[in-house]
């Protein structure tokens, strides 16, 4: 509704009705925390000078691993659960995080809470706007075009209910075992390399492009989630299709 309004706001914000989550948009585009918490790694350093290492879930836009390889900042990749990303925010931690996010919508920072904070996000979202004096949208384009463009999504299927918990975790484990590093993987019509697995979730398959596909039970649900991310906006189907494809032949055995 915004968007389709004649008005050239600069800020939009919606929050949850705890304050624990947020997500922005201004008369451009709506920005994710996906966009959003790598920004506020550049901003955080690049514009306050604030070192330390930037946490996120496994699960959340490598975006913000562009930004940081950059600028020489050690990413930390945690399991799903805002709770996983304490140890970075306390004061005596020996890694600090300048900041830490999760691709569904939370977000803190140095020197803040262990929880995430929509009020830290908006603040921090207006600082930005105050001190570059570039609107949200203005100033992610300008990290893209910099650093890369990432296009994340996530998905996923149901299975039947007599998986739920542990059995479910069994048959997706073959994942990694059937694509290990160095191995191939067909995505559409391309048959990429598996450049790196990332196990501390689920399987995570980086791929040679800079894409990947995470594929992840649920604990409580019968369900299987997908998160993905592609360098092209047209490249995000065929990575969910591979994705559920090998979910589905794991699950058959």
């Amino acid at each position: 509704r915004l968007r389709e309004s004649r008005a050239r706001y600069r800020l939009g914000v919606i929050m949850d009705p705890d304050g624990d989550r947020i997500r922005f948009a201004d008369h451009v585009m709506q920005i994710p925390m996906n966009y959003f918490g790598a920004m506020a790694l550049h901003f955080l350093h690049v514009h306050k000078g604030i070192d330390g290492v930037a946490v996120k879930s496994v699960g959340t836009s490598n975006f913000v691993n562009a930004i940081a390889e950059r600028h020489g900042i050690h990413v930390r990749e945690t399991q799903v659960g805002f709770k996983n990303f304490r140890p970075f925010l306390i004061p005596s931690a020996k890694e600090r995080a300048i900041v830490a996010f999760e691709e569904s919508d939370g977000i803190s920072g140095y020197n803040h809470t262990l929880e995430k904070d929509a009020l830290f996000g908006l603040l921090l979202a207006i600082e930005m706007v105050a001190t570059t004096g570039k609107n949200l949208s203005e100033y992610l384009s300008d990290l893209f075009k910099e650093y890369g463009y990432y296009y994340p999504d996530r998905s996923g299927i149901e299975v039947d209910r007599s998986l739920i918990g542990a059995p479910l975790k069994e048959r997706l484990s073959i994942i990694r075992k059937r694509y290990p590093e160095g191995s191939t993987i067909k995505i559409g019509e391309r048959a990429l390399k598996v450049k790196k697995v990332i196990t501390v979730d689920g399987t995570k398959l980086l791929l040679e492009d800079g894409s990947w596909l995470m594929i992840r039970p649920s604990g409580t649900e019968p369900k299987v989630r997908f998160y993905i991310e592609s360098r092209t906006p047209e490249g995000k189907e065929a990575i969910f299709t591979t994705a559920r494809r090998l979910t589905e032949e794991a699950i058959r055995g």
